[in-house]
């Protein structure tokens, strides 16, 4: 009898086949290529609102990649005070299926996954729109996604001081900690967002705010930085996006629904006709990335599944070639 199976792989598992950076960055920006190709099909992500009830929601992201012609849907837990209950704040689970019978192939924890192919948009953002020579990163929020931005961006750049503040004093202490230990560059705890942002080439807003609050403002920011968000609720200054060089998304789509700046798409500040381009446009190289005129350049990245589905499929391969897993079976087809 012929066996319908499918692979679960538990965090730890997913931990031990997360490829290295140089990896995950090929294979990120080949799924934002793709898209830029329109080489994927990626409805916008769905939600259930919680946050009245347990402050909190999950993030619903479906979609399939057409570079390595799988389709994936993840569901992933953002709650703000999971911190109390020694839980990250994001929880997430992926599941991978084959596109042309729609049987699932696997089912994996996503935390980290997710941690890292952030991580990597951010880097790969920064690669093309930040300024030459960019030395000094001012990170906004700690929480878990921090240290892959900053892990990659150090990667990519020669940095020599990463600035980094939150809202509580021991999230910035530790991370502050990790990435001198971890990256071997300076980092340093600070108590402002204002602190953060100054003077630095590399601006990233990675907060889990409860309602919108300005939390960088346009003044704090050099004439050339790249300011790169994607937390959920607003905290760029308006007037940064509205004067910025370039504004570019991930996926103008769904960022019509929501997030980070949607509060100026839904007052028309901020249009389809005053985007410069989606991320993919310019990795897949229809747009070009940051010109000697550019001043300030704005990246919101709201994240999709895309990227997951990317990463997933590279880490179901690999888990596959060494055995590594829980097969489990779906199904039994019955004899002819």
């Amino acid at each position: 009898m012929a066996r319908v199976d499918f692979r679960y792989l538990d965090r730890k598992q997913v931990r031990s086949l997360l490829p290295p950076i140089k990896v995950l960055l090929s294979l990120i920006e080949q799924g934002l290529s793709a898209h830029g190709r329109r080489d994927v099909v990626l409805p916008p992500k769905a939600h259930i609102q919680l946050d009245d009830r347990y402050n909190g929601h999950f993030n619903i992201l479906v979609g399939w990649a057409g570079p390595n012609d799988t389709a994936g849907v993840k569901v992933i837990g953002d709650y703000v005070d999971n911190y109390k209950h020694g839980l990250p704040s994001e929880v997430a689970m992926l599941t991978l299926y084959n596109p042309r019978t729609g049987v699932p192939r696997a089912l994996m924890d996503a935390t980290d996954l997710t941690t890292e192919r952030t991580g990597a948009v951010t880097g790969i953002g920064a690669k093309y729109l930040a300024p030459k020579g960019a030395k000094i990163i001012g990170h906004v929020g700690a929480r878990g996604t921090a240290f892959a931005n900053i892990a990659i961006l150090a990667k990519l750049f020669e940095i020599a001081e990463v600035r980094i503040t939150s809202k509580r004093p021991e999230t910035r202490e530790t991370l502050a900690q990790r990435v001198r230990q971890e990256c071997g560059i300076k980092a340093v705890a600070v108590a402002t967002a204002e602190e953060a942002c100054r003077g630095a080439d590399i601006v990233v807003e990675a907060t889990r705010l409860e309602k919108p609050e300005i939390l960088i403002r346009d003044e704090w920011l050099t004439p050339h930085c790249l300011l790169i968000c994607y937390g959920w609720k607003m905290a760029v200054d308006p007037d940064t996006v509205k004067t910025a060089s370039k504004v570019i998304v991930d996926d103008w789509e769904q960022c019509c629904k929501g997030g980070q700046l949607h509060p100026m798409i839904e007052s028309g500040e901020l249009t389809r006709a005053k985007l410069y381009a989606e991320i993919g446009e310019v990795t897949c190289g229809s747009k070009a990335g940051r010109a000697d005129a550019d001043g300030r350049i704005v990246f919101w990245h709201r994240g999709f599944a895309i990227s997951d589905v990317m990463l997933g499929a590279h880490i179901l391969d690999s888990a596959a070639s060494k055995n590594i897993g829980t097969v489990l079976n779906l199904f039994d087809l019955p004899d002819e």
